[in-house]
């Protein structure tokens, strides 16, 4: 199952593997709707994770066409930044090579990304959708589920209708 990168608009980024991007979409929900951030299918995706003394999962790393496949797109500035940075001989970062890199981290935070939410197909989606905050593919996908329900629930009187 392909795994989705979504870059939220404040800079932050969350994973989810799912059939497609609609269910990518309902499944971020949760975090908060990704209709408003930039959704995109890796073609890399590796984590490695150590498990802490407290039980916890701690992230050691990401393989390295991951992070480079999550620099270039989630983070294009900081990538060029950590491409154009100076670097000492063994090749840690010099104090210009730190300085130029916290700028582009502060540029990637307030780079925002805006987006017009989808509107969902019917009148009580809409109503439902804009108190709840959600996005349109998980509000259209439960109206279909609330329809189907009630749909089956329907007397039938053997007629067609």
């Amino acid at each position: 199952m392909p795994v989705f990168m979504c870059r939220w608009p404040n800079g932050d980024v969350s994973f989810v593997s799912a059939r497609n991007k609609e269910d990518a979409t309902i499944a971020l929900d949760e975090f908060d709707n990704a209709e408003l951030a930039t959704l995109s299918k890796l073609d890399s995706f590796m984590l490695d994770f150590r498990l802490g003394d407290d039980g916890d999962l701690v992230l050691q790393g990401l393989g390295e066409e991951c992070q480079s496949e999550i620099m270039e797109r989630a983070y294009p500035v900081l990538a060029k930044a950590l491409d154009d940075a100076p670097r000492t001989v063994e090749g840690e970062l010099t104090a210009k090579g730190k300085r130029m890199v916290s700028i582009a981290v502060a540029e990637e935070k307030k780079r925002t990304i805006r987006k017009t939410p989808k509107v969902a197909d019917t009148e009580l989606g809409k109503l439902l959708q804009k108190q709840l905050g959600a996005s349109r593919a998980l509000v259209n996908r439960r109206m279909e589920d609330v329809a189907s329900r009630v749909l089956e629930r329907l007397p039938t009187s053997g007629r067609k209708q």
